[in-house]
């Protein structure tokens, strides 16, 4: 990865998650650059319809239907794959890596069904491979465990882990809402 002035992100999948990242992305440049010590420059990303009404302003110049194009493109140093699936998703996760990108994903069936192989892939290409994303409901949970409390143990864990069931449950609670309702708002 360029470990320069800037790191120019291609993000796979332009849904409401991978518009919600370019957004922080642009949102948030400066504080980022900041606290990482280089700017993230969000420069690619693919959709499945060009034609389609975007929540994000971004230049149409920037949109492919091609995901490969982005995973090839020798300008791209990062890949944040928000697809959804598996098997695209894997592909496209091994090429990058293949191409010496780290890759950052929010895909929890890819991580279920094929992280194994990917971790491995990720270590032996000398790249990272990000997944924090996809794990309880994206609270920053993994780095803690892994860096910060590795002298504990934890036989076990309770808790519901999914941002979802806690949106549905906060507004629960909160709001008295019905659970086909806030079901219904969360789709």
């Amino acid at each position: 990865m360029n470990q320069g002035e800037s790191i120019r992100v291609g993000i796979l999948g332009f849904g409401t998650v991978g518009q919600g990242a370019w957004k922080h992305l642009v949102e948030n440049a400066g504080s980022l650059r900041k606290i990482l010590g280089v700017e993230l420059v969000p420069a690619r990303a693919s959709v499945r319809d060009l034609s389609k009404e975007r929540k994000v302003s971004v230049d149409p110049e920037v949109l492919t239907t091609d995901s490969l194009s982005i995973v090839d493109d020798p300008e791209i140093d990062l890949v944040c794959e928000l697809i959804g699936g598996i098997e695209e998703a894997r592909e496209l996760t091994l090429r990058a890596f293949g191409n010496g990108k780290s890759v950052v994903t929010a895909n929890k069936a890819l991580i279920c069904e094929h992280g194994e192989e990917l971790f491995s892939a990720a270590e032996e290409a000398g790249v990272r491979y990000a997944f924090e994303a996809s794990v309880a409901g994206g609270i920053p949970i993994i780095k803690v465990l892994r860096e910060s409390l590795v002298a504990n143990e934890f036989p076990l864990i309770y808790g519901i882990l999914n941002g979802t069931s806690n949106y549905i449950l906060t507004r629960m609670e909160n709001e008295g809402a019905s659970f086909q309702e806030v079901l219904s708002d969360a789709r």
